[in-house]
């Protein structure tokens, strides 16, 4: 009787936690939407790469767009794969 009784002790201790959780996993994920940047605020961050100046040139007259060049000058820089 008293392990029945434990058992149900720690069954209910266990489904109070849960709730908690659940209430703080909620509250969290409405603080997340409210504070993330919508997409036409992350726009700027979204270039449209290309792999050389030849191809660029290309787009850049098929789009009637200018081109912005970046040359990286590091020991270890990769402009391809945007690390500098």
């Amino acid at each position: 009787m008293t392990r029945l009784a434990l058992c149900c002790t720690l069954l209910l201790a266990t489904c109070g936690t849960l709730r908690a959780e659940d209430l703080e996993a909620a509250r969290v994920e409405t603080w997340y939407h409210l504070l993330r940047p919508t997409n036409r605020e992350l726009s700027i961050y979204q270039l449209d790469w290309e792999a050389s100046l030849e191809t660029a040139r290309k787009r850049a007259a098929r789009e009637s767009r200018p081109i912005c060049l970046v040359i990286v000058h590091a020991k270890y820089g990769d402009l391809a794969s945007g690390h500098c």
